[in-house]
């Protein structure tokens, strides 16, 4: 009987190993995408910096340079593996900025930041036992550390490329679980950040907000799925350095994971011109 008994629970176990496996969610970038990662060594209009080269957390950043004087922009995705839509967009801005050159300035884009964590689909790399898990989230890493964990290390070479090029407006772009105008009452402040421009407060960026909030809010209809504007982006996220230890212009954006992947994409694709358009580059 006892035999009988564990032979039934063991089943039951493997039964719901499978189930879970079945279940664990996966991420295939789209043809687009896949597109502009198969040629990357092949962009033109651009020079191209690996960061962290010769580890398995190598990524390329794209410098785009006009040869003329004018405003630096930087652009980040991938920060997070689990929220596609900021990677998709960088992918895509990678391609718009190779077909359609700036006028003025450099725009400088890191498409796919952590980028192990964007082929897992995974919000952070693992840490070593004992750590604090957040030192393998590369937005929770500013800033970041020669001699430290990877995604300390990853962060302090955006730092050296932010600085080394001078830029004066800085994005990171994520997604949320909800809509803020619509988070439930239970969830907390990261899980309600969804269509929002977190800023940080400084001249620079309070002046190129309102302007983002106008232009995007413009053309949307639904209350919930219009941006709002939030101050000081996450303690020792990208753009809390940028704002806080280069004093300009600093945004997180965050669309909401409630929307269809595309409409996801657009915005950030959306917000991304208005920011190149303002700075003078396009």
């Amino acid at each position: 009987m006892e035999r009988r008994i564990m032979r039934r629970l063991k089943f039951v176990v493997v039964l719901l190993l499978i189930v879970a496996c079945a279940g664990t969610k996966k991420y295939i970038l789209s043809d687009e995408a896949q597109n502009v990662i198969h040629h990357f060594n092949q962009i033109k209009n651009a020079s191209q910096k690996e960061l962290m080269a010769g580890t398995r957390f190598e990524t390329p950043a794209f410098i785009f340079n006009s040869g003329k004087p004018g405003k630096v922009v930087m652009i980040l995705g991938g920060t997070h593996g689990n929220e596609p839509a900021g990677y998709e967009a960088a992918l895509r801005l990678v391609r718009k900025l190779e077909t359609h050159p700036i006028k003025e300035g450099k725009a400088i884009v890191v498409p796919m930041a952590n980028r192990l964590a964007d082929n897992l689909y995974k919000r952070r790399i693992p840490v070593p036992e004992g750590v604090d898990r957040e030192r393998g989230n590369l937005n929770r890493c500013y800033p970041g550390k020669k001699d430290g964990l990877p995604m300390e290390q990853m962060a302090r070479e955006i730092e050296q490329l932010a600085r080394k090029n001078h830029v004066q407006v800085f994005v990171d772009m994520h997604e949320a679980w909800y809509f803020h105008l619509d988070t439930p009452k239970e969830s907390n402040r990261d899980r309600g950040l969804g269509q929002t421009i977190i800023y940080y407060p400084n001249e620079s960026s309070s002046w190129l907000v309102i302007n983002l909030l106008d232009q995007m809010n413009n053309d949307i209809d639904v209350p919930r799925e219009q941006f709002s504007a939030l101050e000081m982006p996450i303690l020792h996220s990208a753009a809390w350095w940028a704002g806080k230890y280069l004093n300009i212009a600093a945004f997180t954006f965050e669309t909401a994971n409630k929307l269809p992947l595309q409409k996801r994409i657009n915005d950030h694709l959306k917000l991304a011109k208005i920011i190149l358009q303002m700075s003078g580059l396009w």
